[in-house]
């Protein structure tokens, strides 16, 4: 510790240092130094000059700093009041804190500055700013946008979704790795993959009700019977080692109990053929008579796997049936709903599809409710605004419609029969017979003359134009036409001029049919040839045709002239068919009138087959 004398001599001596001058040395350094700060700050005429006092103790201290820096007389005199930095003092003082300049300085200035006044006088000295001033502050500190982003709300980030493999990858390769939607669903649904595959929509996923199981029963056997009545009558080909069922065997209940049975394992239960032929044979095989003591029971197998496979395929035909008859039945309920048809037109419809046995039977009811109900399907969709949901365009839109409008339609009945009554006939010959009337065909036409047409003969021809139109149209005429057609009707087939350049090789897939003459369309249904001539006459090298006469005669030296042939056979092929129903629609009357009948009807018939109904 210092004694008291040694304090008191230091003390005095820092007295002497500091107080000799009584503050003037302080006050000329203090305004030396905020000259400097001013002076340093005033390049682009910011700030005045006038008023020292209201610079804050940072300014004051940076202006110390370039003093440092700048060495010379002001940074001794400021290093030698004994408050520098490079000064060392050793005292008795030594451990108290120094006094630095800015400690005496600050509590001063403090109270002489009032807030806001240094943002006020900087405010004051922008309005006095010329625009190139303005222009040179914006180049270097910019115009005070760039960041205005970061003043705004951010905005709220989309939600996170991942990406689907369809976005990622290819669908080539997708579908190469089995990674499609479609295959996702596959392996999602407890049904096997093949009757996923054979589906066209949920409804062939559906399990049906037995009702429709006991209606599936009664189509599949009639089928069955079918084709083997067709492979009777060709001959069975047992080399498979397989043989068929017999006629007797559709009056068996054991074995429509069989069939039964299999339908409702693919049809409710989705199980597959291979999985029925081995684990599940008790419901298509049967004991035969009693078991000796010691030997297993004789068994009857009623269907072999042929057979299976034979019902598999008709399970799917019979689910394609019955969509397309729900969808037909719906335009039927439409209609009866907007009272658009008649009850007589109705109850023929509804018969039709309950007897329908295929797919085109069926469409030709949706076709004739078309034909005949057009307007009232154009009214539907204006007022939806869209377009009608049917699944086939009718090819005669509106063709009754258009008799009543031009009044044609007392024309077609004073014809004597219906074209429903020509197709009764066809099934149940002798259920109609035309009525005799006085009335010609031209008495008839000759009414009509006026503001629809100007001539006799022209209503005439109007009206036997609509009679055909009727008669295409009508669902049980063109069953019978189909059904003769698929009887008896053969295929020919006559290379075209690129077919003649290009098939000369008899490795050339087309080579065995250049020529085909008269096969039965039957025939193509135990080999895949139809397939390669479809294939053919798209690629444009052969034509084909059909024909129900032996009479095509090819010219092989004159190759163009086959079209002339084509078209000749044509005319005889809807000769012939028209000629299988001309009996159903003629009258045994001896008059003119009942003659003139026969004649429009026969020319109408022939029309209607030819125009209309060929090819099928």
């Amino acid at each position: 510790a210092m004694d008291d004398d040694e304090e008191e001599d230091l003390r005095a001596e820092l007295d002497d240092l500091v107080g000799n001058d009584d503050g003037s040395d302080r006050e000329r350094e203090d305004k030396r130094e905020r000259d400097f700060i001013v002076d340093e700050d005033d390049d682009l005429g910011l700030f005045g000059n006038d008023d020292h006092d209201r610079l804050d103790g940072r300014q004051a201290s940076r202006g110390r700093g370039h003093a440092r820096s700048m060495g010379g007389d002001y940074a001794e005199d400021y290093e030698g009041d004994g408050y520098g930095d490079g000064e060392d003092y050793d005292g008795e003082d030594a451990g108290r804190p120094r006094r630095r300049y800015d400690d005496e300085i600050e509590p001063a200035r403090r109270t002489r500055e009032m807030p806001g006044t240094r943002i006020n006088d900087f405010v004051d000295s922008l309005e006095n700013i010329d625009e190139d001033t303005w222009m040179e502050l914006q180049d270097i500190f910019g115009d005070g946008e760039e960041y205005a982003f970061a003043m705004e709300a951010p905005q709220q980030e989309e939600a996170y979704r991942e990406r689907t493999l369809a976005e990622v990858f290819e669908p080539a390769e997708l579908e190469a790795k089995l990674m499609t939607q479609r295959d996702e669903d596959i392996r999602a649904t407890d049904v096997p993959e093949r009757m996923q595959l054979r589906a066209t929509g949920r409804e062939s996923l559906r399990p049906l009700s037995e009702d429709e199981i006991e209606e599936e029963t009664t189509w599949v056997v009639r089928q069955l019977h079918a084709w083997l009545s067709r492979h009777a009558a060709e001959g069975w080909d047992s080399a498979n080692g397989e043989e068929p069922f017999s006629q007797a065997d559709f009056i068996n209940e054991r074995f429509l109990a069989a069939v039964l049975s299999v339908l409702k394992l693919l049809s409710q239960d989705f199980l597959e053929v291979p999985y029925i032929a081995r684990h599940r044979r008790e419901v298509f095989v049967t004991p035969e008579g009693d078991a000796r003591e010691g030997e297993d029971p004789a068994t009857r197998e009623w269907l072999t796997t042929g057979d299976l496979w034979r019902l598999y395929d008709y399970d799917q035909q019979f689910r394609g049936l019955l969509s397309l008859r729900r969808s037909a039945e719906r335009l039927i309920d439409r209609l009866v709903s907007s009272s658009a048809i008649s009850r007589d037109d109705e109850e023929y419809a509804r018969d039709l599809l309950a007897g329908a046995s295929s797919v085109e039977e069926i469409s030709d009811v949706t076709e004739w409710a078309q034909s005949r109900y057009a307007g009232a399907m154009q009214a539907w969709a204006q007022a939806q605004k869209a377009e009608t949901t049917l699944k086939r365009a009718a090819r005669n839109v509106g063709a009754w419609e258009q008799a009543v409008s031009t009044g044609v339609d007392a024309f077609v009945l004073a014809s004597g029969i219906s074209a429903r009554q020509i197709g009764d006939n066809l099934v149940n010959p002798g259920s109609h017979i035309p009525s005799e009337g006085l009335e010609t065909p031209d008495d008839a036409a000759r009414k009509l003359v006026g503001e629809n047409f100007s001539t006799v003969d022209a209503a005439h021809r109007a009206g036997r134009k609509t009679v055909a139109q009727i008669m295409a149209m009508d669902p049980q005429i063109r069953r019978f036409v189909r059904a003769y057609c698929a009887e008896h009707a053969c295929v020919i087939v006559r290379p075209t001029e690129r077919g003649l350049r290009e098939i000369t090789d008899e490795e050339h897939p087309a080579f065995a049919f250049k020529y085909l003459r008269h096969k039965p369309v039957a025939a193509f249904a135990r080999s895949a040839q139809w397939l390669a001539l479809e294939k053919a006459v798209s690629d444009g090298l052969v034509r084909a045709e059909f024909t129900l006469t032996a009479e095509a005669y090819f010219d092989p030296r004159n190759p163009s002239s086959d079209g002339d042939v084509f078209e000749a056979d044509r005319e005889k092929t809807a000769q012939v068919v028209a000629s299988q129903i001309e009996p159903h629609l003629r009258t045994d009357a001896v008059n003119s009138a009942a003659t003139a009948w026969d004649r429009l009807r026969r020319d109408a018939i022939l029309a209607a087959v030819r125009d209309h109904i060929l090819p099928l």
